[in-house]
């Protein structure tokens, strides 16, 4: 009898993990455990999770994960302990969206600046679980460093990734080790060979991952636009062009000399995780990080993963083959003589990249345009405006073309052919992935947490960022080289024109942060 008791326990980490891996038990419903209540999930069938990175979009994006019953953060790591130093897109912004979550019209009044960091999270959660969750007498446990938090905390299931984008290959790959589910924003790394190590990690796993781009905003109207495309509204279908007005940052054109001090409570060295070590400077933090080749991933890592992943996906696209870029120039003085400033080390104000795309089909490929920092396409023959939106999609055909938002949002086929194409209707909208459930959780949320319960990967797992993520970091390799065209292999991994290129693929790794 005692052998048989022991065989019939099981823990709630066990059960996750196991429902994981085989994607077969049946869950046993929530009102056996909750009494019936709506929005109540058993505790042994919550989702543990530890939220890594405590800056202001992890902030901003905490309501969602706070309102869905199935997920509970019981930790929090970010190597900053607590500041007031952050880039937001408004002062007060961020501040007032935390007080209307928790509650709390008075939250840091008097505290001048942006919050962010590891004990302002946990203030915010344990206040609004406080707050909103009968009985809830939790603590949340925050740490500088996520791994020892980790280590330390062996009950967690899952984790969700916010950290700066160099550091996003090698905090999934680790999780994913760990055996963790992992929600993370785009990219998938910063630099082609650690991206693509997250994409096949995560398809040899059964856990449950998802990338935050995923129809983050919903996606437009590209079942219009292809119904469009295949009846021949634009004739065969020769480039895509997609465009922006970022960056929307501070954009440095020189490496910062000066040395202040490292801010109290802040930890450098874990912040530089495994990139090389230099000195301290803000100029490389907080949202800034974006505009660095060793940091970040550019304008089209900010924006493009939001506009083309469903574009990919619709048009059935393979990983870029090729790619060209052009970018502006800043000009500085040596010795008193105007001298163009070219660098290896930070994006462009401006740039445009020129991919050649293969159709997964076989049926030949496609010249996908990114413009950013107010570049833009030429208008097509037949628009009437003076000018294309500040930013903005255009499909172009041998017949025309079809001009859209940025978002695909609002599409139009432009000139005399459109209203033979009038008739022609696409699915209507569906319902937007940030649409709340009547429990409150959001959609994509909700297909992440059912792969957590073993019921398939969701549409936004890392896998199927392959190509985007694989097409985008081939275009800051080619910035990186003065532009010059780069031709690859998706199969082998491989630049096979430029060696020198070749080797920006990767970076070189900090001793202890090896992949």
């Amino acid at each position: 009898m005692e052998n048989k008791k022991q065989s019939l326990k099981m823990s709630r980490r066990a059960f996750l993990s196991t429902t994981a891996a085989i994607g077969a038990f049946t869950i046993v419903p929530n009102h056996v455990f909750a009494a019936g209540k709506k929005g109540m999930v058993a505790p042994s069938d919550k989702i543990r999770m530890v939220h890594i990175g405590c800056g202001t979009e992890g902030l901003s994006e905490l309501d969602a994960l706070l309102k869905a019953p199935a997920i509970e953060i019981v930790g929090v790591a970010d190597p900053n302990r607590e500041s007031y130093d952050y880039i937001h897109w408004s002062e007060n912004g961020l501040r007032n969206q935390m007080r209307s979550l928790i509650g709390e019209p008075g939250w840091k009044e008097g505290i001048k600046g942006i919050p962010g960091g590891r004990n302002v999270m946990k203030e915010v959660v344990e206040i609004y679980y406080r707050k909103n969750r009968p009985n809830y007498k939790g603590t949340i446990r925050a740490m500088e460093d996520y791994r020892e938090l980790l280590d330390e905390m062996k009950d967690v299931d899952a984790v969700k990734i916010m950290s700066p984008d160099h550091q996003h290959a090698y905090q999934a790959l680790d999780c994913i080790a760990r055996g963790k589910h992992v929600i993370m924003h785009k990219p998938l790394g910063n630099k082609m060979t650690e991206a693509m190590k997250v994409v096949d990690a995560a398809r040899a796993s059964k856990l449950s991952t998802h990338m935050m781009a995923y129809n983050a905003f919903g996606d437009g109207n590209m079942d219009q636009i292809k119904k469009w495309i295949d009846a021949g509204a634009i004739g065969k279908l020769r480039e895509i062009h997609n465009w922006s007005n970022r960056p929307v940052w501070p954009q440095y054109p020189l490496v910062p000399t000066d040395t202040p001090p490292v801010p109290d409570g802040f930890n450098w060295n874990l912040w530089l995780g495994p990139a090389e070590m230099r000195p301290y400077n803000p100029q490389y933090t907080h949202a800034t990080f974006r505009g660095w080749y060793e940091f970040g991933a550019g304008a089209i890592a900010d924006m493009g993963y939001y506009s083309l992943w469903s574009v990919f996906d619709a048009l059935k696209l393979d990983s870029a083959i090729s790619v060209s870029t052009r970018f502006s120039r800043v000009v500085g003085l040596r010795n008193n003589v105007p001298s163009t400033i070219i660098n290896d080390y930070s994006y462009p104000m401006a740039a445009a990249y020129r991919f050649e795309v293969p159709c997964k089909d076989g049926s030949g490929s496609i010249i996908l345009q990114w413009h950013d920092g107010g570049m833009k396409p030429q208008r097509p023959e037949g628009y009437e405006e003076d000018d294309l939106p500040i930013e903005g999609m255009m499909f172009i055909g041998d017949k025309g073309a079809i001009v859209s938002g940025f978002l695909k949002e609002d599409p139009r086929i432009v000139g005399a052919r459109a209203k033979d194409y009038a008739g022609i209707k696409g699915h209507p909208m569906p319902e937007h992935p940030r649409s709340a459930l009547p429990d409150g959780t959001e959609r994509w949320l909700q297909q992440w947490i059912d792969g957590c319960r073993g019921k398939g990967k969701g549409p936004g797992s890392f896998e199927y960022a392959k190509e985007v993520n694989e097409t985008f970091n081939l275009g800051s390799v080619s910035l990186m080289s003065n532009g010059k065209k780069l031709i690859y292999d998706p199969k082998t991994r491989r630049i096979t024109n430029d060696e020198n290129a070749n080797r920006l693929l990767t970076r070189n790794i900090r001793n202890g942060w090896e992949m």
